[in-house]
């Protein structure tokens, strides 16, 4: 079975893509019998934003790139845990790349410059 789209949301409820996603963002005002209908098909669809979409639309990733030297050091697996704590909230995701060479500020700006292309 395919993952619904915003498409067949809006086709389902009767509504415009525009008002499904005004409706999941809160970006305007949305008459609340549409708005309970869209959530209405939302959840009986299982519809779920695609974040690779969202994404493209908005420019952000909304995710963090973490590389340590040894992702099996306790330190390391410590300071994960508390970026990930922030992050989670926030709906941000994490990547965490592990190097077995040691860090330093040249490798790091070197990455971080090929990461953006």
């Amino acid at each position: 079975m395919k993952r619904p789209t915003i498409r067949d949301v809006a086709e389902r409820a009767g509504v415009s893509k525009t008002t499904v996603s005004h409706v999941i963002n809160a970006t305007r005002f949305v008459e609340e019998d549409t708005k309970l209908r869209v959530l209405a098909v939302i959840s009986e669809l299982g519809y779920r934003p695609s974040i690779a979409a969202r994404s493209l639309t908005t420019n952000r990733t909304q995710t963090v790139g973490v590389i340590v030297s040894d992702v099996s050091n306790y330190f390391f697996a410590e300071v994960l845990r508390g970026v990930e704590d922030v992050l989670m909230p926030e709906s941000y995701g994490l990547v965490v790349c592990n190097t077995p060479r040691p860090l330093n500020a040249k490798s790091i700006t070197w990455t971080c410059s090929c990461a953006s292309g």
